[in-house]
This record gives structure tokens, C-alpha cells and sequence, in this order.
């Protein structure tokens, strides 16, 4: 799932001819710069999902759930779906920021998976919710800033 975003980003950028967009603005980029940026994404995109984990282990016991990595990593990836499938839109670059906003919905399945997966308490799930998403949105906004600084 990691790798559809970027792969549909690089072929994107090579159908477009160079030309990649983003929430921001748009760029472009050689064809080499683009593969080079597709594999450097989708190495940044695991290493987010592995930090996010991380972060919801780390917050866990705090709201009363139980500090787990394995189960960290299944509500990781499990929220990372949508910003992954979301990605798939970059194939044509003037939808990519359509696909970026698309991965919001991983706030919901952050809050549904919480609870269950993390055994934490339902009445403490808004909270846990809420920091969990600060910390994914931040992870997400450092992955997609070191994409575009080493290429």
C-alpha cells in the first residue's frame, strides 16, 4: 500500500512531463529526479508508518491502553490506508492534492482502532484520538517536506 502513492506519483510526473503537484503549488521535475523521489517516498512512507507507531506505543499507557508495538503498528498501517490509496490520484498531478486530503479520513480510523486495538478506555478515546492525529499529520507533513528536500 506504501508504494502506490509514490509509484503513481513518479508515473504521474513522467505522463505530465516533469510537472508534480501538491497542496501548495506546483513543481517539476527531470525523469531521473522523479523515479529518484518515487523510491525516496516510499522509503519515507514506511519509516512513517514505523515513527507513527512508535508514537501511538508511546502514547498508549498515558490513556489507559496497553503499550504494544505489534498492535501499534497494525492501527499504523491500518490508518495509513487511506493516505496511501489516497496517493493513487497523483497519476494525474492536478488531483494529487485531491488524494492528500483524501487521507483525512485516517483521523476516523485512528478513533475506531484506538479503543479495540490498543485496549484503551472509550472515555479517554477522544484524547488519545486527537494527539494520535496531531502526531500523524505532523509525521505525514515531515515525510512529504524530506521527499521534496532531497530531491
Amino acid at each position: 500500500m506504501a508504494a502506490l502513492g509514490p509509484l503513481a506519483a513518479t508515473i504521474g510526473t513522467i505522463i505530465s512531463g516533469g510537472q508534480r503537484s501538491t497542496l501548495v503549488g506546483t513543481y517539476n521535475l527531470s525523469l531521473i529526479d522523479a523515479l529518484t523521489s518515487g523510491v525516496l517516498e516510499y522509503g519515507l512512507n514506511l519509516t512513517g508508518a514505523y515513527v507513527f507507531a512508535l508514537a501511538i506505543e508511546l502514547l498508549s499507557p498515558t490513556f489507559g491502553g496497553a503499550r504494544n508495538r505489534v498492535q501499534a503498528l497494525k492501527v499504523a498501517a491500518y490508518a495509513g490506508t487511506p493516505y496511501w490509496l489516497g496517493g493513487v490520484l497523483a497519476v494525474l498531478p492536478k488531483l494529487a492534492p485531491i488524494g492528500a486530503l483524501l487521507g483525512l479520513y485516517s483521523v476516523r480510523l485512528v478513533a475506531l482502532a484506538l479503543p479495540v486495538v490498543m485496549k484503551a478506555p472509550r472515555e479517554k478515546n477522544a484524547a488519545f484520538t486527537l494527539l494520535v492525529s496531531i502526531a500523524g499529520i505532523i509525521i505525514a507533513l515531515l515525510v512529504s517536506a524530506l521527499s521534496r528536500v532531497f530531491v
